[in-house]
């Protein structure tokens, strides 16, 4: 099968990184190209690269690059990673015979623009007002370890952006005695520091700075606990790598994570009393929670190759309907 992801962030962040390990995993046994914008093109190594230049999607140079790669070469389908480029080939649809697969990734406020694919993947709660065929894939984790986390500090990752509700996070933290380190970069970072400042946390709550993989995967081995405090997610994939690597976790009830955990294990989004609650409750005596059946179960559930197959399936699936 012939494969074209088409993205155009210009950051390498979630999306790009879900269709760089897509792509490797898929290059194996299928024919996988990229269109992506050049400033990111270094960061795609298993796959063709075809870089563009970065332009509005309304642009009619934007459109036309597309138009002439898609011409040029007969890919089997065409998936498109977010709004934007789901936006270009929902246009050039009208034109030319594309098998046209469009992947939401988080929670979108408007998703008539999905509409015009044949075949659009997402989480659940991103399918929603949906028209078109659709297929529930989740996020899935890269890395697994069989040794046992056991570190003596809290950690948090993610862009420091107020979805992420770390705000609520360090709020909810003035009677815990564990440690905290949240591990990320982003526009709140100074907004976040000066809360810690404010509430005296400074000995009990830090802010590391974004990690590559490797060395993400070195903070799960000296952590005890995972906190997810976000508002709202399409995932989120660092739950499933912490519990890959038989890290526990707590969350908010976002994405996929009540199809994980229990819900004494849950907060309300949003919801600082509720994620106080919890956290006082739980993180300080994390070690009398046994969460290994919930380790197994993610392993299996979620790991790169279960969802690359289910992929694999919907690309199928949208070509015997177009035969």
């Amino acid at each position: 099968m012939k494969i074209c992801h088409v993205i155009s962030g210009n950051t390498f962040a979630g999306i790009e990184q879900y269709v760089a390990e897509l792509s490797q995993s898929l290059e194996s046994k299928h024919e996988v190209s990229l269109i992506c914008n050049e400033e990111i093109a270094s960061n795609f190594k298993h796959c063709k690269v075809i870089p563009i230049k970065k332009r509005s999607r309304r642009s009619f140079l934007a459109i036309y690059t597309i138009y002439k790669i898609l011409r040029s070469n007969d890919f089997d389908i065409v998936n498109t990673h977010g709004s934007n480029p789901t936006y270009i080939v929902s246009i050039l649809k009208k034109m030319m015979n594309i098998n046209f697969v469009a992947t939401i990734h988080g929670i979108k406020s408007n998703v008539n623009v999905f509409n015009k694919a044949d075949l659009v993947i997402g989480g659940e709660r991103s399918l929603v007002d949906i028209n078109t065929r659709t297929r529930i894939i989740h996020n899935w984790y890269n890395h697994s370890s069989d040794s046992k986390a056991e570190g003596s500090q809290a950690i948090a990752v993610g862009r420091l952006e107020d979805v992420k509700g770390f705000d609520l996070l360090i709020k909810a933290w003035v009677n815990i005695a564990t440690p905290l380190v949240i591990i990320g970069s982003g526009p709140q970072k100074d907004f976040l520091n000066n809360l810690i400042d404010t509430l005296n946390l400074s000995k009990s709550v830090s802010i590391k700075e974004w990690i590559d993989q490797d060395k993400l995967m070195q903070e799960y081995a000296k952590a005890k606990v995972m906190i997810i405090s976000s508002r709202r997610e399409g995932g989120p994939r660092v739950g499933l790598e912490a519990l890959a690597n038989n890290l526990p976790v707590l969350s908010t009830d976002v994405g996929h994570m009540n199809k994980i955990l229990p819900s004494e294990l849950l907060a309300k989004p949003n919801d600082l009393d509720s994620l106080k609650l919890l956290l006082e409750n739980t993180v300080d005596n994390i070690d009398l929670l046994n969460q290994s059946a919930i380790f197994e179960f993610v392993k299996e559930e979620f790991s790169l190759e279960s969802q690359k197959n289910k992929t694999i399936s919907a690309y199928e699936d949208c070509l015997r309907s177009s035969s």
